[in-house]
């Protein structure tokens, strides 16, 4: 069925009725006070503990780069050059009859600008099983593939590039092809758009598509994400990406990366839809950098020391805070929501907001950028840039 700017009736596609029932907390017998400050003591120290061995790992155990060791100083081309060692076997047994993606580090460099008057993005919803995490169960993440680049293997959906003032088109196609597995209907909002929502955010369901198209008219890095009720399932299930609207006249680094932080709610059994309840409780398994956790710590980015380097960053939630920080360095320039700062150690987003960070890293080594609340670093957003020195596999554990 090919339908333009057709919204289904409700009874159609009744999301409802047919998601898995939200698992909600069980309730626990209170004990007496002596057990409650004694299990409060407790939780306080695993949670210190955590956290500085976490801390320890990215600092310590990485920052003893060798001045005499050089590694190659270009980021892999492919989305699976670098993978996680022993984590291929780990993956593929089926879940429910489904085979597990097995996981593919995803290429953190900014795509290019299509080419073309009009910068054409074709959009294409796919659900799959894949892990977020080496050492958790996997989920049914529901994701957008752009212009024929799927993210498989990883809970990420493709970034867009455009310049500012670029006239875009969108064509949103909701699972057009069987090993799309959607079952659900879904929608796309762009807040780097100024349309109207109820004319050009449509819902459509299995099997169809929807074309508009809109102007770039304001700079920045936005986010795109699923507006279909309840969004906060859809979002917690993965829907959600970067645009990126690079200004005019921005001056050239010598190299843009892009991070998207995202939050992950496991389902109570593999290969399950993502969990509402712990999603309306802020209750994150995983919270990663461009869809699984961890994945620049073991294999980092590498870069060279005295390079001007720009990194993009995303917060897609869709509900927890970041503060996103470089381990090592001091941001010489940032533009955070339109906002340019000077010499800054951390930037915070809220959940949809974005921005771009400007430093050079002085000295060989290896320099962790993470989420500096450190419980949500703890969960997987951590990564490694390698200025220098070798990229080893497994450098950041």
């Amino acid at each position: 069925m090919n339908t333009t700017g057709s919204t289904p009736p409700d009874h159609e596609f009744p999301l409802a009725d047919t998601r898995p029932e939200p698992r909600r907390p069980e309730r626990r017998r209170r004990g007496g006070r002596g057990g409650m400050l004694l299990s409060a003591a407790a939780l306080a120290l695993a949670l210190a503990t955590a956290v500085l061995v976490t801390y320890v790992v990215l600092t310590d155990e990485l920052g003893g780069g060798n001045d005499t060791a050089v590694a190659a100083q270009t980021e892999p081309a492919s989305s699976a050059a670098t993978g996680h060692e022993g984590h291929a076997a780990m993956t593929e047994a089926p879940v429910g009859g489904e085979t597990v993606e097995p996981f593919e580090r995803v290429d953190p460099n900014v795509p290019a600008v299509p080419a073309g008057k009009i910068k054409k993005f074709k959009l294409d919803v796919y659900e799959h099983v894949t892990r977020v995490s080496d050492d958790l169960q996997p989920a049914r993440i529901w994701s957008y593939a752009v212009n024929g680049v799927f993210h498989r293997g990883t809970g990420v959906s493709t970034p867009m590039v455009v310049n500012e003032g670029d006239r875009v088109e969108i064509t949103l196609n909701n699972g057009l092809q069987k090993e799309m597995q959607v079952q659900y209907p879904h929608s796309v909002d762009f807040h780097s758009a100024e349309v109207a929502p109820n004319q050009d955010y449509k819902t459509i369901g299995p099997g169809e598509t929807y074309t508009f198209r809109f102007t770039a008219d304001h700079p920045g890095v936005f986010m795109y994400h699923c507006a279909t009720d309840p969004v906060l399932m859809h979002t917690a299930a993965g829907m959600s990406g970067m645009m990126l609207v690079k200004p005019k006249n921005l001056a050239p680094v010598d190299r843009e990366l892009w991070i998207t932080q995202q939050e992950y709610y496991l389902g109570p059994k593999s290969g399950d839809n993502a969990d509402l309840a712990k999603a309306e409780a802020k209750q994150p398994d995983v919270i990663a950098f461009n869809g699984y956790a961890n994945q620049y710590s073991k294999a980092p980015i590498a870069v060279k020391p005295h390079e001007r380097i720009r990194m993009y960053v995303l917060n897609a939630g869709p509900s927890i805070w970041t503060a996103f920080h470089v381990i090592g360095t001091v941001f010489d320039r940032t533009v955070v929501e339109g906002t340019v700062g000077h010499s800054v150690q951390t930037i915070n987003l809220a959940p949809s907001q974005g921005g771009w960070v400007e430093f050079t890293l002085e000295r060989k080594g290896t320099y962790p950028f993470v989420d500096h609340a450190f419980a949500d670093m703890g969960k997987g957003a951590a990564g490694v840039l390698a200025a220098g020195v070798p990229a080893k596999p497994g450098m950041g554990h």
